[in-house]
């Protein structure tokens, strides 16, 4: 126990320098393109819908059930992709995951560019929820291996940054082009991540579980920015005793494969999996409520209620820009103001601009208030805006951290999961929640829930910037209250 303790001592000491920062960098940004990619996909149904929802002069239209269906099926086949991606990665590490779910989201968007019904418009959605799924999860999984803790908060909210940058080029696009001209250009995105994925190394505790040490160190020297063996050996070392006590190194489980399936199930028993998988849950469902994404699709639909309908693109892509400049705000503060303090701080905000924006328009309706484009698109870029810096970036950066090592494929895939279908059935169900509540309502209901969310996670939520994984998984291991 006395070697543990000094090689931590050794590694904590230790600093790598500027190269190593870049590195990490390099190897996130390269696999962030399927953050973009994603960000592409969710924001599509917006520009197709605008074309063909109901228009005569398209080439074909869908009807109001077609365009509900179109947006939300992404969301439905993600998880499908998750829990595939918990096998695969296991099995053949993350960086052939990441290469390989670039190939159904190819496919889709070529399918998409060629649709002539809405049959193939679904197809599309299919095929790129299931390569977003297959994608996100072993890049979540990805980025909190390879990352020092003191990069791994900022480096880990690069996704969510990507995912918005990727909404905003779509919306650009949407400005000059129409659905099938995006499309096409659209292509281009999965080619371009595979190409970087190539050259960035393999997840180090994938290969020391699977007893490829030598291609671990190699993996660690060029994440730390080129070194050589033996400056990383410390870290090496605390690797091999991190796989060694969560029981997945090479060696240390000997199932069958279909025992060790099962094996991974029953680890959902373990309060060091279950009591993080219920924190994701209720995080989740939260983050996508105050930030309302399930609105996303149907934006317009909210904009012609609001008085904006005349200057939706312009507004959309305002919206999606101060989204990205609120990914960016998160990761270049989130290491030296926390996680949980983001949360709280922007979840109350958002709590705030929901509930006002149900009252304004509540106000408006009864003549109280002169409607004003101006209040309404302040409100809207507020909830954007301040869930970006926070509340609808932090989970994903969180999912990352907070399982154990010996679980962390197949849980981080199955929180995925349940997070997309939550996403899938909150979208499908907005457009009767409106119809039945009107807008203003359901603006109120959000803020309600966003008021549980802030005295749950006030009470639930751990730092775990600046923490070690396993320190992390000892806690929740350990903490009943976790």
């Amino acid at each position: 126990m006395s070697n543990v303790k000094e090689i931590q001592e050794q590694k904590s000491a230790q600093n790598y320098g500027p190269k190593a920062t870049l590195a990490q960098c390099l190897a996130t940004i390269a696999q962030s393109f399927l953050y973009i990619g994603l960000g592409m996909n969710v924001s599509m149904p917006a520009i197709v819908i605008r074309d063909l929802y109901q228009n005569p002069n398209s080439e074909f239209s869908i009807t109001t059930t077609e365009a509900s269906w179109y947006a939300s099926l992404l969301f439905i086949f993600h998880p499908v992709g998750c829990l595939l991606s918990g096998i695969l990665q296991d099995k053949f590490g993350k960086k052939r995951c990441m290469i390989f779910s670039n190939v159904p989201s190819f496919i889709g968007w070529v399918l998409l560019y060629s649709a002539q019904s809405s049959i193939s418009l679904c197809a599309s959605a299919l095929l790129m929820g299931f390569s977003t799924g297959l994608g996100a999860e072993s890049t979540s999984s990805y980025v909190g291996e390879i990352t020092e803790p003191r990069l791994r908060g900022s480096l880990g909210s690069l996704g969510s940054a990507a995912m918005r940058i990727g909404s905003l080029l779509m919306y650009i696009l949407g400005l000059f082009f129409d659905w099938r001209t995006s499309a096409l250009i659209s292509t281009f995105c999965p080619i371009t991540c595979i190409c970087f994925v190539i050259f960035i190394p393999e997840s180090p505790i994938w290969l020391i579980a699977k007893g490829r040490n030598e291609k671990a160190e190699e993996a660690i020297c060029w994440l730390r920015g080129w070194v050589e063996p033996e400056k990383i050996k410390p870290e090496f070392l605390e690797l091999v005793h991190y796989n060694e006590v969560s029981g997945t190194r090479s060696g240390c489980n000997t199932d069958t494969d279909d025992k060790k399936f099962f094996s991974n199930l029953t680890q959902f028993k373990n309060p060091a999996v279950y009591r993080p998988l219920r924190l994701m849950m209720i995080f989740f469902f939260v983050s996508f409520i105050v930030s309302m994404f399930p609105t996303r699709p149907f934006i317009t639909k909210v904009m012609k209620e609001i008085d904006l309908f005349d200057h939706q693109n312009e507004s959309l892509i305002l919206l999606t820009g101060l989204t990205s400049i609120g990914c960016i705000i998160t990761t270049a503060t989130v290491h030296r103001v926390g996680k949980r303090l983001l949360t709280l701080l922007t979840l109350t905000l958002n709590t705030v601009l929901l509930f006002s924006l149900g009252a304004y328009i509540i106000a408006v309706k009864t003549e109280y208030l002169i409607p004003s484009p101006l209040i309404s698109l302040t409100i809207l870029c507020g909830i954007y805006f301040f869930g970006s810096c926070g509340i609808s970036c932090i989970p994903w950066m969180t999912l990352i951290e907070v399982f154990p090592n010996k679980s962390r494929g197949v849980a981080t895939s199955a929180s995925l999961g349940l997070a997309y279908i939550i996403l899938f059935t909150l979208t499908k169900s907005y457009l009767i929640i409106e119809m039945y509540l009107s807008l203003e309502y359901t603006m109120i209901l959000f803020g309600c829930i966003g008021l549980f969310g802030l005295i749950y996670l006030y009470f639930y939520l751990p730092e775990t910037e600046n923490k070690t994984l396993l320190e992390i998984e000892e806690f929740f291991a350990s903490n009943s209250k976790a």
